[in-house]
């Protein structure tokens, strides 16, 4: 059965931008751990953008270390879905573009898929997904970093209803970073 699992770089001040995360090989062999039980990835346009512009470069050039390399062919390799009601086309292998998060499809996938579902950042698409209650797992990475502001913050832009989550495990990064993974209690 597939699962929907959200992957979330947050400070402890709630800011989810990309620009306070903190990549090393350590943060990418997690990652690259979590891409190994996934099928799929799902992108906002934002984050779509950004990943393509980002990950496909990193394939061509010779100065990419191992450990972005390794994570550049992940990314590149499984299949990506971008969710965007303006994005066209996209350059990236792999992609397609979904115009809408549609609940009976991804209960379908969930049903039908042997492996998950995965959302990089992609703020505005987590909230719609956690809205409908549709998340099964969330990695929150929070940085050591208190940001005092920023793009996105953490679910301000929708009303939750309290969703209880069950602690699955932590993890400390050498750098600081604290991931925790929570999944959704039924």
């Amino acid at each position: 059965m597939g699962k929907i699992v959200s992957f979330i770089n947050t400070t402890p001040d709630g800011f989810a931008d990309s620009q306070y995360v903190t990549p090393d090989p350590e943060y990418f062999a997690f990652v690259h751990d979590v891409l190994a039980e996934i099928q799929t990835v799902a992108y906002g346009r934002n984050t779509f953008e950004l990943f393509q512009q980002l990950w496909p470069a990193r394939l061509e050039s010779d100065d990419t270390p191992e450990w972005q390399l390794s994570m550049a062919k992940a990314l590149t390799d499984i299949p990506k879905l971008v969710y965007s009601s303006g994005l066209n086309n996209t350059t990236w292998n792999n992609s397609t573009i979904v115009r809408a998060v549609d609940v009976e499809a991804i209960s379908r996938f969930k049903q039908e898929g042997q492996k998950g579902l995965l959302t990089f950042g992609s703020m505005e698409l987590v909230a719609a997904l956690t809205e409908k209650q549709l998340v099964d797992d969330y990695y929150f990475c929070i940085q050591s970093l208190l940001a005092g502001g920023g793009s996105f913050r953490l679910f301000d832009k929708i009303k939750l209803t309290p969703q209880p989550l069950k602690l699955k495990s932590a993890k400390v990064l050498q750098s600081g970073v604290v991931i925790v993974h929570y999944e959704r209690a039924h």
